[in-house]
C-alpha cells in the first residue's frame, strides 16, 4: 500500500507540473492582440499557471512528511485548489468570444481534464494515507 501511495504522489507531482508549465508552453491561451494588449483568456491562463504552482508546491510537500494525517491534509488542499482551477477557464474568467479560438479548443479542455485527474488522484491518495495511518 505504501508503494501505491508513493506512485500516486509522484503522479500528482507530474500532473501538477504539466498543469503549471503546460499552461505556459504547450496548451497556452491565445496570443496577444495586434495592438500588444491581451484578451481575457490570457488572464485565465495566468491564473491557471499560478494555481498550478501552488499545486506543484503542495505535491512536492507530500514527500517532506511521513505522517499520514498531514499528507491527507495536503491532499485535501490539493483537491480543493484543483477544483478551483477546473472552474477558472470560462467560468471564473471568461475566455474569448469565438468558440473556435485556441483558449476554448485547447486550453480549456486540457485544464479541465488535468484538474479532474488531480482531484481523483488526490482523493485516492488521501484515502490510502488515512488507511496507512490507521494501520500503524
Amino acid at each position: 500500500m505504501k508503494k501505491t501511495g508513493l506512485i500516486l504522489d509522484v503522479v500528482l507531482c507530474v500532473l501538477s507540473a504539466v498543469l503549471c508549465f503546460g499552461t505556459k508552453f504547450l496548451f497556452h491561451a491565445c496570443a496577444p492582440k495586434e495592438d500588444g494588449g491581451w484578451m481575457t483568456c490570457h488572464w485565465a491562463e495566468q491564473t491557471v499557471f499560478g494555481l498550478g504552482i501552488v499545486l506543484l508546491i503542495l505535491s512536492i510537500m507530500t514527500f517532506c512528511f511521513k505522517d499520514g494525517k498531514t499528507k491527507s491534509g495536503i491532499q485535501i488542499s490539493t483537491a480543493v485548489i484543483s477544483a478551483l482551477t477546473l472552474f477558472v477557464p470560462n467560468y471564473l474568467i471568461k475566455l474569448c468570444m469565438m468558440p473556435d479560438m485556441r483558449c476554448h479548443s485547447v486550453m480549456k479542455p486540457v485544464v479541465i481534464i488535468i484538474s479532474i485527474l488531480i482531484i481523483i488522484c488526490s482523493a485516492i491518495t488521501c484515502i490510502l494515507h488515512r488507511k496507512e495511518e490507521s494501520a500503524s
